[in-house]
């Protein structure tokens, strides 16, 4: 439902049966949004996606990788075979260091994710785009 109105883009909300800036009459006054594109073009915004995409890229790379090797390795290959400590084999080491890699990347990720937040909420504010006034 949107439209472009001196080149930013609007949007009709709906509010309790009637739509926000509904005149008695029932025509629909539209509001301005916010300004995506000068959202996305911005500094702060090309920062956070940096700073997102140099966490995540590695991050997904570590996670898969390992995952993918797990199956790889006890699939074609005897290497895990080999005891561990007793009767616990290699293979049993490597599939709880799995769920621990989990933990910690889940850790990580919420402690990073906090200050992307920030960021984001603070480019954001950059635009005058407050979250709860403009649902």
């Amino acid at each position: 439902m949107a439209k472009t109105i001196a080149g930013s883009k609007t949007r009709a909300v709906q509010v309790k049966g009637k739509k926000r800036g509904e005149s008695e009459n029932g025509n629909v006054v539209k509001e301005a949004g916010p300004n995506f594109d000068a959202i996305e073009a911005s500094a702060g915004f090309r920062d956070l996606m940096k700073k997102k995409k140099a966490f995540l890229i590695p991050a997904i790379t570590l996670f898969l990788g390992l995952y993918l090797l797990f199956n790889f390795v006890i699939s074609y290959t005897d290497w895990l075979d080999n005891p561990f400590i007793g009767d616990i084999s290699w293979v049993w080491v490597f599939a709880f260091g799995l769920f621990a890699m989990t933990w910690i990347l889940v850790t990580v990720y919420m402690k990073r994710a906090e200050k992307f937040d920030e960021m984001a909420t603070k480019t954001l504010k950059e635009f005058n785009y407050d979250k709860e006034e403009n649902r």
